[in-house]
């Protein structure tokens, strides 16, 4: 095998180089005949270098000048390393680079790029798809076409085709998808907008995202603030900051909202904690509902269980097998997170209430009250009590009008 060197300013021209090339600063390289050349060994440049047709070689390094990009790399057609490139410098290639490990310390700009892995310190901008295992961008990212990727880590501002993320993406800036995007486990600083029919298996948003069309996402935490302009279909959903949901929400799970939640239809969930503030037509929960907070609905909230904290606040009916209002609770003991303990205000305000087993606690306030067993402790207050087997009042409570002892409950709201 034989070596080629090329001088420093040169422009020469080469066809296939059994062994390695060493290219000097400011080099230019074109092809003998056709549009490539092919270097079965190492491709070594010292600088500043453009290549004026396709290039094909084994390993391809710039190693520059050991404290930042060693000039520019121009590639006026495609770019094929089977092994690695390792380039201190800012690349541009005009056609697409297939590689296995693709390393750059400055920008990249080119068509499609397939990898095994890709690391970019600066920007990077493709006009084709982008296929690698693990992405690493140090600036921004653009890609014009869709992604398949298994990780994706940027450190500025994302803007993708659509496509897929397998595994975990990390970007400190906004992420924009044009198309619908597939994730894994996705966190994002900045600004989310997910086009519809996006999906993923967690999502956490601490800037603001953005569901275009129904958020299927089996974890759901949103830290800062979240709009959805169709339905939420999840696993489990925490809010810590602000959420709009413009139609139903299903969450098989927990719903917990710490922050502030608005949604335009149902509720259908396993469990509901409140924190926070909660708006909803409905609410449904197949386990419990627990409330140390605000929660105001048209049609009413159920469950087996249902817990209003002291201090709280909740307009609608509510119904349940079990039904306690103003109940001490400790909240983040019970949801998994450290919280205040019912700090909304002294009194407890509830509208109809509907069970089988009523606790009025004390200071707390309730409109009208239906139950087979209710109790009224020291200091509650109900507009009327209605009750078909056991009534138990404290010494000092308040009724608007006397309890009365009924054959059958009304039908509950739903």
């Amino acid at each position: 095998m034989s070596d080629i060197i090329i001088k420093e300013g040169e422009t020469i021209r080469l066809g296939t180089v059994d062994g390695n090339l060493r290219v000097g600063k400011n080099a230019r390289i074109e092809a003998e005949s056709g549009r490539k050349i092919v270097v079965a060994g190492i491709a070594q440049f010292e600088g500043r270098v453009t290549i004026d047709c396709d290039f094909e070689c084994q390993e391809m390094r710039l190693e520059g000048r050991g404290w930042g990009p060693g000039g520019d790399v121009a590639v006026n057609g495609d770019l094929e390393v089977h092994e690695s490139a390792d380039l201190n410098a800012s690349v541009r290639v005009a056609g697409g680079i297939v590689a296995g490990d693709l390393d750059i310390g400055g920008h990249l700009k080119s068509g499609p790029v397939k990898s095994r892995r890709v690391r970019v310190g600066g920007h990077l901008e493709t006009e084709g798809t982008l296929a690698s295992g693990d992405v690493d961008v140090g600036g921004h990212m653009t890609v014009r076409d869709g992604v398949a990727l298994s990780n994706l880590r940027v450190g500025g501002h994302a803007k993708i085709g659509g496509g897929t993320i397998s595994g975990e993406t990390r970007v400190r800036g906004h992420l924009t998808t044009v198309k619908p995007l597939t994730f894994g486990s996705m966190q994002v600083y900045g600004h989310v907008i997910l086009p519809a029919g996006s999906s993923g298996a967690r999502l956490v948003a601490l800037g603001k995202v953005v569901f275009e069309g129904d958020a299927n996402c089996s974890e759901l935490d949103v830290i800062g603030d979240a709009k959805i302009n169709g339905g939420c279909n999840s696993e489990d959903v925490e809010v810590k900051g602000g959420m709009e949901v413009k139609r139903d929400m299903r969450v098989t799970g927990k719903f917990r909202v710490f922050g502030t939640a608005g949604i335009r239809g149902t509720i259908d969930c396993g469990a509901l904690g409140v924190s926070g503030k909660l708006e909803a037509e409905r609410i449904k929960a197949d386990e419990k509902v627990d409330i140390v907070g605000e929660v105001n609905t048209t049609r009413g909230a159920k469950s087996v269980s249902v817990a209003v904290g002291k201090g709280s606040r909740v307009t609608g009916p509510l119904i349940g097998d079990q039904v306690v209002i103003g109940k001490e609770m400790d909240f983040g003991s019970a949801w998994g997170l450290p919280w205040w303990r019912n700090a909304l205000g002294r009194t407890t305000n509830v509208e109809d209430v509907y069970g089988s087993s009523v606790k009025i606690g004390l200071n707390s306030r309730a409109r009208r009250v239906f139950g087979d067993a209710v109790e009224l402790e020291s200091g509650a207050m109900a507009e009327e009590v209605s009750y078909t087997k056991a009534l138990k009042l404290a010494n000092d409570y308040h009724l608007t009008n006397p309890p009365a002892k009924i054959a059958k409950l009304p039908d509950r709201p739903f």
